[in-house]
């Protein structure tokens, strides 16, 4: 996010981007060194709000309406995607699993768009890199992107990993410490161009203070003096410009594989560049248009994703309600569905019995969990609920807040961490997930000590995409009306039950939550499987 700082009335505000953030600490990068008063003493800093990706989704919406998006207009607008006979290839050495070889056949068969259908723990971001490895391996370009700066960071470091080589485009403050050197800044800063361009910015610089001292002087033609030297800085700084520039294209041109944010690949450093394949991770995250940024630069693309977790989100009712709540995938996937579509299956993230109930009610049963991990478990209660109901414990709204809270079985929750980190389990291995942001701020209170040791606290939202060895999950709803608010959407359940891999407690009020059938199938589950635990049990 975009800062400003300010410190009463100041008008040579810096502006930066915050780069680090603990929970008493912020980090802020600045484009250029910011004035003295800035740091020290008291200063307040203040959203900058950007029309950049609005401007960005905006003319991507525009081009795909032009003779530049002809390429693609037909297949947004309901033309079924063509696929060749015969994979490219070539086939590389892996060890994938069975639907993950037909994936990436299908990928490397697309003519269009082909979906990649990655339910929790399949490894969708191993085809994924599997795909990208195949194309640079055929000598093809390839463009890398993902809705978020992690996601994205998360595609590059696999493909590290695979050996594949990538350069990240993006401000290097956004991108997390172990990439930074394959950011095209820090690619840039090795080029002998740029070199050049760094000594021409320092006799520039040198100059301009020639400049201000010559003006301090006096004498007859000191002023023409100091325009002359200015002038011949901004010349150099002409010139160092040119040759950042044509490092940068340079250092483009050499990688394979360029990864970027999707509102990312429209940056300036990246205009007029085509890719043969762009390859789009946690696409169903993405709102439409900003995956449309990433078609427009490819011939072809394969999309990964899994529309029966979080969509994307969209602040505005109004624009959910006219269709950008539904990803390009989604309505590819009920458009075309297996046509077009690979449905992975086997997932070594999670045991067995905490992947029994997602598998039943969200994947038509399909799920099975690999050897490796199908009898994974701390103790003898993989899975657990805590049932609240008859506790007294209900739901109420912070003061100036729309979330919610419930401050017992936020004490309750607090007791079932104890619990697991009773177990043996470290800190930074177990997280705690709630939908509400004010159950979260107060169970952050609850448990500071444990965060600072290392555990997590974060909405479901903010952690899709991520698991633990054990999570504890509370629902928060407890109301007369039995109403469940956002839950209601059970996609948010659905991420929140499978980020653990050993160790799953949910603690939340039946009474409440299983007036919505997916709930109550959820707790006839428990109780059939023996994980049902009163909360009376648990004081």
């Amino acid at each position: 996010m975009r800062v400003e700082l300010r410190r009463e009335r100041r008008d040579d505000a810096p502006v930066g981007v915050v780069a680090r953030r603990s929970r008493d600490r912020l980090g802020v990068a600045f484009d250029e060194p910011p004035p003295d008063w800035a740091t020290s003493g008291r200063v307040a800093l203040e959203l900058v709000p950007s029309p950049v990706t609005w401007e960005r989704l905006s003319a991507g919406l525009r081009r795909v309406s032009s003779p530049e998006g002809k390429r693609w207009h037909g297949i947004l607008g309901g033309e079924a995607p063509r696929f060749l006979a015969k994979a490219r290839g070539p086939v590389l050495p892996s060890t994938l699993a069975p639907e993950q070889e037909e994936a990436v056949d299908l990928a490397d068969r697309a003519l269009d768009v082909a979906l990649v259908h990655g339910p929790p723990g399949t490894g969708k971001t191993t085809v994924l890199v599997e795909v990208i490895r195949r194309a640079v391996a055929r000598g093809e370009k390839v463009l890398a992107a993902a809705p978020s700066n992690l996601a994205a960071d998360n595609l590059l470091e696999r493909l590290v990993a695979a050996g594949v080589d990538g350069v990240r485009v993006g401000h290097p403050a956004r991108v997390i410490p172990a990439l930074l050197d394959r950011t095209l800044e820090a690619r840039v800063k090795e080029h002998e161009s740029a070199r050049i361009a760094a000594t021409l910015v320092e006799e520039a610089l040198t100059l301009r203070r020639e400049a201000r001292k010559r003006r301090e002087r006096r004498g007859p033609g000191r002023f023409s003096e100091a325009r002359d030297a200015e002038r011949r800085a901004r010349e150099l700084l002409g010139e160092a410009r040119r040759l950042e520039e044509r490092a940068e294209r340079d250092v483009l041109d050499r990688c394979p594989v360029v990864v970027a944010t999707l509102t990312g690949v429209d940056a300036p450093v990246l205009a007029g560049r085509r890719f043969a394949l762009a390859a789009v991770d946690e696409a169903t995250q993405s709102v439409e248009p900003a995956v449309i940024l990433a078609l427009l630069r490819a011939e072809r693309a394969v999309l990964a994703g899994d529309h029966l977790q979080l969509p994307p989100t969209v602040i505005s009712s109004e624009a959910a309600a006219g269709g950008l709540g539904v990803s390009l995938f989604e309505r590819l996937a009920d458009a075309h569905g297996a046509s077009v579509m690979v449905t992975l299956a086997e997932q070594r993230r999670m045991s067995e019995a905490i992947m029994d109930f997602p598998s039943r009610t969200t994947y038509g049963g399909r799920l099975r969990a690999h050897p490796s991990v199908a009898g994974w478990r701390l103790d003898d209660e993989p899975l657990l609920l805590v049932d609240t109901a008859g506790t007294g414990f209900e739901e109420g709204t912070p003061e100036g807040s729309d979330s919610r809270h419930n401050e017992g079985e936020a004490l309750l929750v607090a007791r079932e961490v104890e619990r697991v980190l009773a177990l043996g389990v470290a800190p930074a291995d177990v997280a705690v997930i709630s939908p509400y942001d004010a159950q979260v701020q107060r169970l952050r209170h609850l448990l500071a000590a444990r965060v600072e040791e290392g555990l997590e606290v974060d909405t479901v939202d903010g952690f899709q995409g991520r698991e633990k060895e054990a999570v504890v999950v509370s629902l928060v709803r407890s109301n007369d009306a039995g109403e469940v608010g956002f839950l209601s959407d059970v996609r948010r359940m659905n991420v929140a039950i499978t980020r653990a891999r050993k160790k799953l407690v949910v603690v939340g009020d039946s009474a409440t939550v299983a007036r919505h059938p997916y709930y109550e199938a959820f707790v006839r589950h428990a109780q059939e499987v023996g994980a049902w635990r009163s909360g009376w049990e648990r004081e």
